[in-house]
């Protein structure tokens, strides 16, 4: 079989995650990638026909720029026209950016070495219309502005291998909780990147709080519990220093909550052997 690595993007508004479940009945993205294949090769993931295999199991409603997957399959379509046929089965919420031949032995989840994600929180005087399904809208949570600079400051004492156990949410057993966060960064707007995914705009991109971590690998809902901590610090219930304490702890009850999942975007994925 060909193995074939692809990256995608999806808005996950509407899927239940991204990780198959038996017999398709609820919608998610890899399930509406299978369904996808099924057309292609009249087979099934079942009886061996093909096998889709993702490299991240984002949680419902969490969005994607750059998820990878790879795809096995006998299907002789030529590389250069795979994703255009991916694409041509999918619904208007997930699309296939592009595909690549990859050794017979690559491995999405094995061969990854970092993942960064990025968390938008809207703390603006006003809902941002247009943006109510992709940020985390403060609401009554905050009668000011999130102080970013702080958040900023606490969020240095999460660079490093530390043991992340007071981030990490009951569900997906792991046999340790120690990772390394490689960058971290927290800053007031939206980056010149992202600002054409998210328009149109009424309010200001500055009333958007920004924060990106990159690390060797995440626990789960880590991310989102980074956010949702850092937001405490932001909003004056905590100093940046209780960050640090926070870790040493290892107590998820101490850390703030577990932020909502559409302000959550996977940005990209490197495996082994990728240039930078």
């Amino acid at each position: 079989m060909r193995n074939i690595r692809i990256r995608i993007a999806y808005d996950g508004t509407d899927f239940h995650g991204w990780q198959y479940q038996q017999g398709n009945t609820v919608r998610t993205v890899q399930g509406v990638l299978v369904s996808a294949m099924e057309r292609m090769t009249g087979g099934t993931m079942e009886d061996g026909t093909f096998q889709i295999l993702g490299s991240s199991r984002t949680d419902t409603g969490v969005h994607a720029v750059g998820q990878a997957a790879s795809v096995r399959t006998d299907l002789r379509i030529p590389i250069e026209s795979f994703a255009k046929a991916l694409n041509a089965n999918l619904p208007g919420d997930v699309l296939v950016l592009d595909a690549v031949e990859a050794p017979e032995d690559f491995h999405p989840i094995r061969d990854t070495v970092r993942k960064r994600y990025r968390y938008l929180i809207q703390d603006g005087p006003f809902p941002e219309l247009f943006l109510r399904r992709y940020a985390w809208r403060m609401g009554k949570l905050t009668a000011v502005r999130l102080d970013a600079d702080a958040m900023a400051q606490a969020a240095r004492h999460l660079l490093g291998t530390h043991d992340f156990a007071a981030l990490e949410n009951v569900g997906s057993p792991r046999t340790s909780s120690v990772r390394t966060i490689l960058d971290i960064s927290v800053r007031r707007g939206i980056s010149t990147d992202a600002a054409p995914i998210f328009l149109p705009m009424v309010g200001d991109p500055r009333d958007f709080i920004e924060i990106e971590v990159e690390a060797d690998g995440f626990l789960y809902n880590m991310v989102r519990n980074i956010a949702g901590t850092l937001m405490e610090v932001g909003r004056g219930t905590h100093s940046a220093e209780w960050v640090r304490e926070l870790i040493g702890s290892r107590d998820r009850s101490q850390a703030g909550p577990t932020a909502p999942p559409q302000g959550l975007y996977l940005l990209w994925i490197r495996f082994q052997g990728d240039a930078e």
